[in-house]
């Protein structure tokens, strides 16, 4: 589960978002390969051991004989053992294959050049988290491994050095190096506020526009998971002065001729322009040879720096809009009822700029009519959002196309609140640290009462059986992967029962189509623009797309939430229904159930920020969490077991041999 309560209490927010994002930081760091980790067990009533994470050949998987202190980057105490790369041996350390941020307590040390200043700093936490014992305990075991002598270890809550340290070791040049150190700082400023001024707990039968905007964290593992990033001509806003969930709409008019228009879409947009003529009391004069587009008010400075020739209407014609989770797609109340906007802002959301291409204005629509239909996908149990209609300008230079443009998209959430449905976006189930009675548990522990193992155990199956049966078919007969995401995907519980019943999904941004399984299965021929990211040159790369949105990333946090990644239950649940829904002889079978598939290829955020890639992807081999089963405890040394056979499922809690 997240660090307890307990656990926490003594970090002020500050420090509560320094190791929030330091942590995320070097989970990828460790996971990419970019640095390799040890762990070492610990006898510790704080830590059942700690990592160490290394300044040398992260190719090496070797545990050094000998280290001085200049080559150690960071230790982090933990509170649950990871996964490690060598199973079957017993020595005292081992090599980390992957560390997530629930494994961690929430402190790290970095190496003191300074043991008085360390010990002062040591003293302030000196209280029931003992954090004194706990850096003198690492310090004697690493001195026993005759590694360390007299090293004194200080805590760090500043991820811009940690990243800094790096950086140097790496010799990264340096527009790139302050651009992430930027970035990182961005993400802690706004985590910090984050937890001073946390959302009201949302309950069952909350709208999901509140479920939307009570995430506190968000991204369970990207390093700039809370970065916002306005490019010029804009300020860079703090957060007490930018309130990203509550805006406006402003209104641009252009020449119908700069505009590549997909479907009606002023057919759709006149709600919205209706309700602005209401609000202002009237509606200018728009010639005929001009067009209306929807424009976020933190995008009006882009729009006329970069067109010229466009005009924007008076603040008086301002709309209200609410910002769902990823800011850029907002509801208009009083105008749309069953319709949402997705709209260009020239804000930097992680590490992606959250514009609109002119090959995703083209897309949407035409995927939502052309190929949607036609997919293999149960209707009862998996909705997919339709976008209904784009419009974006026709500069020849894509990279400034796309700070104009709009998509006009469905919203569910009224429909199935008329069949006795409540819907809640993913990501907000597994969030915590809530202002208001129980804020501290995770929402899907606190809202669904699932206080005791089996419960979730119940819950969890429930949970994964209808999810992989609403995304995986299109996958396995298509070759067509959704972004599956928690942030893309929304959960549909019965009002009275809050038994899930199925899915919805929407964005089309990181689908993956390999189009001649979808034309051989469906006979329509794809039709997207040149070059688009989502095209896949094989199914396997299909494959391993849906493994790194659907296994290492939904599924993995929901597991751990739960307090089902340890056990390896969580996984079992998993495998049982991959098993029960792959055909044995399929390429996804192979890849994913496979017992020699112990690693498969997931997607590398930091080395992509590294290069500048967004919408093309980078991947690292990683553990592959559908074969974990669980860890051992043997002399304080919990040895993850990731192989998995057939046998192995009817030892069902039992490591694999």
């Amino acid at each position: 589960m997240y660090p307890s309560a307990a656990r926490l209490a003594h970090l002020s927010p500050p420090q509560r978002a320094a190791f929030s994002v330091s942590s995320r930081l070097i989970t990828c760091l460790v996971a990419e390969s970019l640095l390799r980790a040890v762990y070492f067990p610990l006898s510790d009533v704080t830590a059942v051991g700690f990592a160490i994470v290394l300044l040398d050949d992260p190719t090496s998987n070797a545990v050094p004989t000998s280290l001085l202190p200049s080559g150690l980057f960071a230790v982090i105490p933990l509170q649950h053992v990871p996964i490690l790369s060598d199973a079957s041996s017993f020595s005292t350390a081992k090599p980390i294959s992957l560390l997530d941020p629930l494994d961690m307590v929430p402190l790290i040390f970095i190496v003191s050049e300074d043991q008085m200043h360390a010990q002062l700093v040591l003293n302030e936490f000196n209280n029931e988290c003992q954090h004194v014992k706990l850096a003198a305990a690492i310090s004697r075991t690493l001195e026993n491994c005759g590694w360390f002598k007299q090293t004194a270890f200080e805590p760090c809550w500043d991820p811009v050095h940690l990243w800094n340290i790096y950086a140097h070791y790496a010799n990264l040049e340096s527009p790139s190096t302050n651009e992430i150190a930027n970035e990182i700082a961005s993400s802690l400023r706004w985590q910090t506020y984050s937890f001073q001024n946390p959302a009201k707990a949302p309950q069952f039968m909350s709208p999901n526009i509140e479920w939307e905007q009570s995430i506190i964290e968000g991204h369970p593992t990207h390093p700039m998971h809370k970065t916002r990033s306005f490019l010029p001509p804009l300020p860079d806003y703090v957060p007490e002065n930018c309130d990203l969930y509550q805006s406006n709409l402003r209104f641009a008019v252009v020449p119908k001729v700069q505009l590549k228009v997909t479907n009606d879409f002023e057919y759709f947009m006149k709600p919205v322009v209706d309700l602005a003529s209401r609000l202002a009391g009237e509606w200018p004069a728009i010639a005929e040879d001009r067009m209306i587009v929807p424009v976020h008010r933190l995008q009006v400075e882009h729009i006329l720096n970069k067109f010229p020739d466009v005009e924007i209407l008076s603040e008086k014609y301002m709309v209200p809009i609410v910002a769902q989770q990823s800011i850029r797609s907002v509801l208009v109340p009083n105008a749309f009822v069953d319709r949402s906007l997705k709209l260009a802002v020239g804000l930097k959301l992680t590490s992606t700029v959250r514009t609109i291409s002119p090959e995703a204005a083209y897309l949407g629509p035409r995927f939502s009519s052309q190929v949607v239909p036609y997919l293999q996908l149960d209707p009862n149990i998996v909705t997919v959002v339709r976008e209904l209609a784009s419009v974006v300008h026709a500069h020849l230079d894509g990279e400034i196309a796309k700070h104009c443009a709009a998509i006009v998209r469905e919203d569910h959430e009224s429909t199935y609140n008329q069949r006795g449905e409540r819907l809640i976006v993913c990501t907000a189930l597994v969030e915590s640290g809530h202002a208001g009675e129980g804020g501290d548990l995770p929402a899907v522990i606190r809202i669904f009462k699932l206080d005791t193992e089996e419960k979730r155990l119940d819950w969890l199956d429930k949970f994964v059986r209808i999810f992989l049966m609403a995304f995986l078919p299109s996958v396995l007969y298509n070759g067509v992967a959704f972004e599956c995401h928690p942030q893309n995907c929304l959960a549909r519980f019965d009002q009275r029962t809050k038994e899930i019943r199925g899915f919805v999904v929407r964005d089309y941004g990181g689908l993956r189509v390999h189009p001649e399984t979808l034309r051989a299965t469906t006979g329509v021929i794809f039709d997207c623009l040149p070059g688009h990211s989502i095209v896949a040159p094989s199914l396997d790369d299909v494959y391993k797309r849906m493994y790194h949105t659907v296994i290492h990333n939904h599924l993995q946090q929901l597991i751990r939430v739960l307090g089902l990644h340890y056990s390896g239950q969580g996984w079992r649940i998993v495998r049982k229904h991959l098993m029960d829904i792959v055909p044995k002889g399929h390429g996804l079978y192979k890849m994913w159930l496979s017992p020699d598939s112990s690693m498969v290829e997931s997607k590398c955020f930091l080395r992509m920020r590294m290069v500048g890639m967004s919408r093309f992807h980078l991947h690292s081999p990683v553990p592959n969490l559908i074969h974990y089963c669980g860890s051992c405890d043997s002399q304080n040394l919990q040895n993850p077991a990731m192989g998995m056979n057939e046998g192995a499922e009817a030892r069902s809690n039992q490591p694999a041999a």
